[in-house]
């Protein structure tokens, strides 16, 4: 199947976001650090990957309970066949 993957793309760094981030790094270097944008960035793609893994783990959480219930309602048909028959 030639170009049925779609492109991931990145949402972009709103401002709120990095003023949050800026006050976040200024907390912990105190007003004699310098944080350059190397620093704001790596902030930034670490939040976005926790919240990515954040998804993922919800989705799987879903499809681990979706097979809970399938394996339980087999269970259900199994017992059921072998008391009619």
């Amino acid at each position: 199947m030639r170009g049925t993957k779609t492109r991931q793309t990145v949402d972009q760094v709103s401002a709120t976001d990095l003023e949050r981030i800026r006050a976040l790094l200024n907390e912990v270097g105190g007003p004699n650090v310098s944080w350059g944008a190397q620093s704001l960035l790596d902030v930034w793609v670490a939040e976005a990957h926790m919240e990515a893994q954040r998804r993922a783990s919800r989705q799987l959480l879903v499809a681990t309970w979706a097979l809970v219930v399938a394996t339980l309602g087999l269970v259900v048909a199994t017992v059921g066949l072998v008391v009619a028959g």
